[in-house]
């Protein structure tokens, strides 16, 4: 089971999207082109281009874990502005990462307009 908890590192993909491979697939691209070693404990997310599926995987224990969240239409995760660009992985904290998950961005609030009663 993929535990998310404080004391493991998290570190954020900010230019992958691609939402169609495995874990085994991501962790290698992980190890060839972020030039990182993804068989640590370590948990890796990235998130679609749209911004409404976040996906975390990691590699412990002999086993390769997947944790995908995805929120319906109208929806969709806070886009993260990082600080000193140039880096393809970012370290992200505990409290930052429990942010991004529990806190959806609305992008659409579509409201009813009511009938205003009669005065007089």
């Amino acid at each position: 089971m993929l535990s998310l908890e404080s004391l493991k590192n998290f570190y954020f993909l900010p230019d992958l999207h691609d939402m169609r491979c495995g874990a085994q697939r991501v962790l290698e691209t992980i190890r060839i082109v972020y030039d990182r070693y993804p068989y640590g404990g370590d948990v890796f997310l990235f998130m679609s281009k749209d911004r409404r599926r976040v996906r975390m995987v990691q590699y412990e224990n002999n086993a390769f874990y997947v944790h995908e969240k995805v929120f319906k239409k109208g929806y969709r995760f806070m886009r993260l502005e990082i600080d000193g660009g140039g880096n393809p992985v970012y370290s992200i904290a505990w409290k930052d990462l429990v942010t991004l998950l529990e806190c959806p961005v609305i992008d659409v609030l579509k409201i009813r307009s009511q009938a205003l009663p009669d005065v007089g």
